[in-house]
């Protein structure tokens, strides 16, 4: 393995990257993008369709950061619900969003199976569980917003969360089909597989050092592009852009060793799915293809501190904590705890836009949500192209936030963003 792979990201166990070696020497591009993550290679190959020129460039190796890290939910919902949608835009501008963001479950599903890729696909519904009365107000909500606007959705109220779930613990739930979950560092690698066989260029352990006019500098060489994509989601404010429009989240996640068949059953009845529940902060768990329970969350303290935190023992026994109050009757020990960091935005929608100096660069992040990043990897490729600029007041960086860049100083980002957040699920 790879000496730069994390040892305690169960993902990273499957394969080892083989990155590329480092990029040296100087090359011309219509198009350069920087960062191997969902979004950068999506919009690589929404690019190489086209007949485009695109080269990728990765610091690391494609799939290390957020994208390889998550824990691989392939559904809509990731931090914002649908209902929330339609309080905030009406029921036009939130079906326009939702229909954005389930164009990003698309893309990945087709791009498994038109390349064939290994990653632990498993086709399981979504359940959003209420922990109280409250939550589920919520979720009946969401299935209210789900049913006007046309999509399926099933309630479940307290009597009937045992026919699909093993725990007194919920509310009641809705539940929802058409998602899946995966091993998002294996898709990562495979689709930067299938685009090198392709004919795209993907520099590992290549870090874009600074960008001068149209040109990307590295420690080994240049890069001259006519287009730049920076899609480095949390990362991009380390390049002194869009400090107080994107900042980050901090997760953990962790994962059992192999269940047996009797105590999957127990916990899912009628058939495995991916639970997430109506925290502000929330837990979230899914059975993998190998029979493990993958478990994540965290609390506002962690998840909004400026530093990376890495008390995986603390929150290891949180998320144990948290399984022994869900599935009492299951004895689970986690063999692997990590965690994970994703950009996002004050209003959870992701951010996509020109640099303010440099026309030639265009920012992509905050994409909170592997089918979020993919569709926004695409709409970037489209954008560049000049044949899609619908989201582009949606997603502008310089869009109307509830707490401005005033406000913000004045109050910190951590809170700024706890604060922003809160209002753009609930109120």
């Amino acid at each position: 393995m790879s000496n730069k792979i994390p040892p305690d990201v169960y993902w990273y166990t499957a394969k080892d990257p083989h990155p590329s070696k480092s990029f040296s020497g100087e090359i011309k591009t219509k198009v350069a993008v920087i960062g191997g993550g969902m979004a950068g290679l999506s919009c690589a190959q929404k690019l190489h369709d086209a007949g485009v020129s695109v080269v990728v460039i990765e610091k690391d190796f494609c799939g290390s950061g957020a994208s390889g890290k998550t824990s691989g939910f392939i559904t809509p919902d990731s931090e914002i619900e649908l209902s929330s949608l339609l309080d905030t835009y009406g029921p036009e501008k939130a079906k326009r969003i939702w229909e954005f963001v389930l164009s990003g479950v698309k893309i990945i599903r087709e791009n498994i199976h038109r390349y064939s890729i290994s990653c632990d696909y498993q086709a399981q519904d979504s359940l959003f569980v209420a922990n109280n009365a409250s939550g589920f107000r919520h979720v009946k909500k969401e299935h209210e917003a789900r049913m006007q606007l046309g999509y399926a959705s099933t309630l479940y109220e307290n009597q009937a969360m045992k026919e699909i779930i093993g725990s007194q613990k919920y509310a009641g739930a809705v539940r929802y089909p058409e998602t899946f979950g995966m091993n998002s560092y294996l898709y990562c690698l495979g689709l930067r597989d299938a685009l090198r066989a392709s004919g795209v260029p993907i520099h590992e352990q290549t870090a874009a050092k600074h960008i001068d006019g149209h040109e990307i500098f590295t420690p080994g060489g240049r890069i001259t592009a006519d287009h730049i994509i920076v899609a480095t989601d949390r990362f991009i404010p380390d390049m002194g852009a869009l400090k107080k429009e994107i900042y980050h989240a901090q997760t953990f996640l962790g994962i059992t060793k192999p269940l047996s068949p009797d105590q999957i059953k127990k916990m899912f009845p009628e058939s495995t799915m991916m639970v997430w529940d109506t925290d502000l902060v929330y837990n979230y768990f899914r059975i993998t293809g190998d029979g493990r329970l993958l478990i994540g969350g965290g609390d506002v303290l962690y998840t909004y501190a400026r530093n990376v935190v890495g008390n995986t023992m603390r929150f290891g026994m949180r998320l144990k904590n948290y399984i022994h109050h869900t599935f009492p009757f299951i004895a689970l020990d986690l063999e692997y705890v990590w965690p994970g960091m994703l950009g996002v935005s004050k209003d959870l929608l992701p951010i996509m836009g020109l640099d303010a100096h440099n026309k030639r660069i265009w920012y992509v992040g905050a994409a909170t949500g592997l089918p979020w990043a993919a569709a926004l990897g695409f709409y970037a490729a489209e954008r560049v192209l000049g044949s899609r600029n619908e989201f582009d007041q949606d997603f502008s960086p310089e869009r109307h936030f509830v707490i401005g860049p005033r406000m913000q100083s004045l109050l910190s980002t951590p809170v700024t963003y706890a604060l922003s957040h809160g209002i753009a699920k609930y109120l």
